[in-house]
């Protein structure tokens, strides 16, 4: 957000800090501390060019953004699909739509995904782009599908699955567990070396009787591209099922997701493997 300034902060935070100026619970000096307290800590970085401006001052910088986005573009949409398309298409194919976006990224990519296989196909392009362009990559997982879907690797490398997961196996708690399985990702589905995606995870999914589950399928790329889909990230949710998503283009779209799996990992629900 630090690059983007206003432009990545969302609707729904700015009218949220107006009316917090309004009430009074934003008041002289603007700064940190002040955003804080009031429950804005995330738009520190975006407002701290204009603390200087007091309240009223950056109110009104705040309806001048507002009244420039009720007038611009709307967002651009695109749908994508996978599986049979019959008749004229107005749609984009998931393998075609996936490493394209992954090739266009230029700063950050985040993504979602309950299930993935095929590592080093499906993150061939994502890697030439933060190796060719610093781009860097936060990964979400569910650590139980994610442990299936290795045992399924390992058995078509003809390798022991009991050999291999040893390391998870021996952890005594969900973290413990859930980092273990995140190593094995490294190394079976992430071939390249460095650089890597920092991978997020739910404790809750490492546990092998638990409800819970990672399920949601995104991608946002550079602050203002999103995909999201019903699509796993597997050969067979990118080519053979019948898969609907769609591509968003508007920042103020892709900042709203990102903010929401921000969330869980400053709430502590996710933690960083």
């Amino acid at each position: 957000m630090t690059g983007a300034g206003l432009s990545a902060v969302t609707e729904q935070d700015l009218l949220a800090l107006a009316a917090a100026i309004e009430r009074g619970d934003v008041r002289a000096p603007v700064n940190e501390t002040c955003l804080q307290a009031a429950g804005f800590g995330h738009l520190v970085p975006a407002l701290r060019p204009h603390f200087t401006l007091g309240p009223q001052g950056v109110r009104s910088i705040i309806d001048v953004v507002l009244a420039e986005r009720r007038h611009r573009r709307a967002p651009r949409l695109t749908l994508v699909w996978t599986g049979d398309d019959p008749g004229i298409s107005h749609s984009r194919h998931t393998r075609i739509v996936l490493p394209e976006l992954f090739s266009r990224a230029r700063e950050h990519v985040l993504i979602a995904g309950y299930s993935i296989d095929h590592g080093a196909e499906l993150f061939a392009s994502l890697h030439r782009a933060m190796v060719d362009h610093g781009v860097t990559v936060d990964l979400f997982v569910d650590v139980d599908q994610l442990t299936e879907r290795l045992r399924q690797a390992v058995k078509w490398a003809g390798q022991s699955w009991l050999l291999t997961s040893a390391p998870i196996e021996a952890a005594q708690e969900n973290i413990a567990r859930g980092r273990a399985v995140v190593a094995l990702f490294y190394r079976l589905m992430w071939p390249f070396g460095d650089p890597r995606p920092v991978v997020y995870f739910d404790p809750r999914t490492a546990d092998k009787h638990s409800a819970v589950s990672l399920h949601a399928k995104c991608v946002v790329i550079d602050h203002e591209y999103t995909l999201i889909t019903s699509a796993n990230f597997t050969d067979r949710g990118q080519t053979r099922n019948i898969e609907a998503g769609v591509t968003i283009e508007d920042r103020g779209f892709a900042a709203s997701l990102e903010r929401q799996w921000l969330n869980l990992v400053d709430a502590g629900v996710l933690v960083r493997a």
